[in-house]
């Protein structure tokens, strides 16, 4: 039986996977005795495959670009490969810990999937009549991906005659698996002034922190 990478191997995935991972060493290199050198060189290597990634899903991507996106691509995984054999294999990183850095653990039982730890940033756009296109994307990504083991966006919105004092005051909700998410609405409802704003959802139906609550009108 082949084995089981915890490194995604879709581009896409491995954007998010790797933003989560860069974030989490960054957040506990003191902790996990991972040297400043070492950090460094990991989001760098992490943001050139990220950049490259984001040009050859553009229009004006050409078959250099693209093999230069494969290549940071696996210069980053080995980069990854090297610290989680050398450094994340320390005592005092936890398994939890390692389930938050998107690592595989040994174990008898299931393993608590962690709370999502960073919000989404959205747009609105009009889409036509009583419609609106919400956008959303994690706040440290510049690619639509989810960041990894998220299950989807709570849009929570309201039409309301003053801005909301707080996120409490949108009564509305749904889930949004993937972006952009169309909102409808009624005709009783244009020239109204909607307010919007999401967290991420993990597959355990835990929420993680709400956006900034962003607003437009009702086409």
């Amino acid at each position: 039986m082949a084995h089981k990478t915890y490194l995604p191997s879709k581009d896409a995935e491995l954007v998010a996977w790797g933003n989560n991972f860069t974030v989490q060493v960054a957040a506990n290199a003191a902790a996990w005795e991972i040297t400043t050198t070492e950090v460094t060189d990991l989001q760098r290597k992490f943001d050139n495959f990220q950049a490259l990634f984001s040009h050859a899903c553009s229009p004006e991507k050409t078959s250099i670009i693209v093999a230069q996106k494969n290549e940071a691509r696996e210069i980053f995984k080995e980069t990854v490969r090297g610290l989680v054999n050398f450094r994340l294999r320390n005592p005092v990183i936890t398994a939890d810990q390692r389930i938050a850095l998107g690592l595989h653990v040994r174990k008898t039982k299931p393993s608590p999937i962690p709370v999502p730890a960073t919000r989404p940033e959205l747009d609105i756009d009009v889409l036509d009549v009583r419609r609106l296109k919400i956008h959303f994307r994690d706040m440290y990504s510049s690619s639509k991906a989810k960041p990894y083991g998220i299950s989807g966006a709570v849009i929570i919105y309201a039409a309301l005659d003053t801005p909301p004092a707080d996120h409490n005051m949108l009564m509305r909700s749904t889930l949004a698996t993937r972006t952009p998410y169309t909102l409808e609405f009624t005709e009783e409802e244009r020239g109204k002034t909607v307010y919007v704003a999401c967290c991420w959802q993990n597959k355990k139906g835990k929420n993680g922190p709400w956006s900034e609550i962003e607003s437009a009108i009702v086409p």
